[in-house]
């Protein structure tokens, strides 16, 4: 067996079940109360300027079911879903989901461990952030809304804010979350995403490889998600 490439610090600088459309929803609501609470606005309210912010149809649910059903069908399978860590298709759904996230009006990043973030500063750039996300990997035979609902409501919440004039109004920064890695199923080695993040992860844990002998650490110097504009 090879010995495993140089490694990489450990240390972060940043910060089956088929769901039917009205618990989709259901979960919207609950889910995002608080950000539009941050930000005084509430579902199909006007506020003092007469201006409504009824988006939630449109944002909160039509788009993003169909982003839902859009980012399930990409897969490194035929015929069922798996988005592995740092696998072809993991790579294009972080390019689709960072393109979202753009397009909500939020600064986009990726960090070292390939966890792909989008931040809305607020009045308070200074405050601790709200972090907002889930996993973007996948197991074997996923079902479409196991991690990537926890995103795209997100992304979700922060584009009706911004389409309504209120992401700026923050009161302290919002920042979703792709986490790179939870299900550990390519390299046997669970939640490398959040706890690069949380800045717990051992050195040891990057010592590891997949049944092709690849090592983490040569995944991780190819992070090929773009890092352009942050």
């Amino acid at each position: 067996m090879a010995a495993p490439p140089s490694s990489i610090t450990s240390s972060f600088p940043v910060p089956h079940a088929i769901m039917k459309n009205s618990l989709s929803i259901l979960s919207f609501i609950l889910f995002l109360s608080p950000l539009f609470a941050m930000a005084n606005t509430s579902f199909g309210a006007e506020n003092t300027e007469g201006i409504k912010y009824d988006l939630f149809p449109e944002i909160l649910k039509e788009e993003a079911v169909g982003r839902l059903n859009e980012l399930g069908k990409v897969s490194d399978a035929n015929g069922y879903l798996e988005r592995t860590f740092q696998s072809p298709a993991s790579i294009r759904a972080g390019n689709l989901l960072r393109a979202w996230m753009e397009d909500a009006g939020l600064k986009t990043w990726v960090d070292q461990m390939g966890n792909i973030h989008g931040r809305a500063e607020g009045i308070n750039p200074s405050e601790r952030a709200l972090l907002i996300g889930s996993h973007l990997d996948t197991v074997i035979d996923a079902g479409f809304f196991d991690g990537s609902l926890g995103i795209v409501c997100a992304i979700s919440a922060l584009k009706a804010l911004n389409s309504s004039g209120r992401l700026g109004k923050l009161r302290r920064p919002v920042e979703v979350i792709a986490f790179s890695d939870e299900e550990g199923v390519r390299f046997q080695s669970t939640f490398l995403g959040s706890a690069a993040i949380a800045g717990i992860l051992p050195v040891s844990a990057l010592q590891v490889h997949d049944k092709k002998f690849v090592w983490l650490t040569q995944k991780l110097v190819f992070v090929r998600i773009a890092t352009v504009s942050q």
